[in-house]
C-alpha cells in the first residue's frame, strides 16, 4: 500500500477507537471494571453485542441518542476503511 493510504487508514482506526471509547464510557455509567470489560471484549463476539445492548436499553433517552449518533459516526469511519483496503 502507498504510505499516504496507510497513514490515512491508520488515523481512521485511531478515530474508531477513540468512538468506541466514548460509546463505552458513556455505557458504563462512569464503572471503570465495566468500562475495561466492554473495551477488552471482542468487538465481532455476538455475546459482546448481546451485553452492550442490555447495557444500551438502560440508558436514558439523551444517552441513547449520543450513543446511536456515535454508532454511526463509527459505520462510517468503517466503510471508509474498508474503501482505503480496496484501493
Amino acid at each position: 500500500m502507498h504510505r499516504n493510504i496507510v497513514r490515512a487508514y491508520n488515523c481512521l482506526q485511531d478515530e474508531h477507537n477513540r468512538v468506541r471509547t466514548a460509546c463505552v464510557k458513556i455505557l458504563s455509567r462512569k464503572d471503570k471494571a465495566l468500562q475495561r470489560e466492554l473495551l477488552r471484549a471482542n468487538p465481532d463476539d455476538p455475546k459482546h453485542h448481546d451485553q452492550v445492548l442490555l447495557y444500551e436499553e438502560s440508558l436514558s433517552l439523551g444517552q441513547r441518542r449520543r450513543v446511536l449518533g456515535l454508532n454511526t459516526y463509527g459505520r462510517k469511519v468503517e466503510r471508509l476503511m474498508d474503501a482505503l483496503l480496496r484501493l
